[in-house]
């Protein structure tokens, strides 16, 4: 006797919670595609009464982490012309970078990257380049579209044939296109500039001041928290 009303007991009052539950409103966490720089914290009822909370692509506040790997072409080695008639002193080369960005706003970051890249020469040495370089990022989206755009400024090591120049001054400017896979990830391509000048001149070295020029092409992924 005990068991039966210990389970009608159970059954009534799991009946009673599932009917309050089907009368309360539900609440809805939506991503809006259109314009997420006036959406932040704001909320809709439908029809139904169901609130819906609708809060953009990007927040401010979130951060991510940025990871890219590409190809690095040489665009002025010694001139721009002689990489038109492919006679420039550097090969295509390759590069990688890791960032850590944090957005201000729901479209614009702030963030610090650091790179490397390399390039062979037609003597078989390397150009080795690690550029640390601070960036701010404007990025609109579209849907799940977002498209970076970045510039900043920072320094460089630089290493060829057993000589180094630090520190170097870097100027870095990239657009792209990245698409969210998850909530937490995204995945896209950009392009990039990249100026290494060196002012050798400072340094009493006799050389002549050299204005480094790249351009890049990379795959990225972002993770985004």
């Amino acid at each position: 006797m005990k068991r039966i009303l210990t389970t009608l007991a159970v059954c009534i009052i799991s009946f009673s919670f599932a009917a309050a539950q089907a009368t309360l409103p539900k609440t809805q966490y939506i991503q809006n595609t259109s314009d997420s720089e006036n959406s932040d914290d704001e909320y809709e009822e439908d029809e139904e009464g169901d609130i819906i909370f609708d809060y953009g692509m990007h927040l401010a506040g979130d951060q991510f982490i940025r990871l890219s790997l590409g190809i690095s072409y040489p665009l002025n080695f010694p001139t721009f012309s002689s990489v038109l008639n492919r006679d420039s002193q550097l090969k295509i080369g390759g590069q990688a970078s890791l960032g850590y960005h944090s957005f201000l706003t729901s479209q614009i970051a702030l963030g610090l990257e650091i790179g490397f890249g390399f390039n062979i020469t037609v003597g078989s040495h390397s150009l080795n380049t690690v550029p640390l370089v601070f960036l701010g990022t404007y990025e609109p989206t579209l849907g799940r579209l977002s498209f970076p755009l970045s510039a900043g400024i920072g320094i460089a090591w630089e290493s060829y044939n057993g000589k180094n120049y630090f520190p170097g001054l870097a100027f870095k400017a990239r657009g792209g296109v990245s698409y969210r896979i998850t909530e937490n990830w995204t995945a896209g391509i950009d392009t990039s500039y990249l100026c290494l000048p060196e002012f050798n001149s400072l340094h009493h070295s006799g050389e002549k001041n050299r204005f480094g020029q790249f351009w890049t092409v990379d795959a990225c992924a972002r993770y985004l928290f």
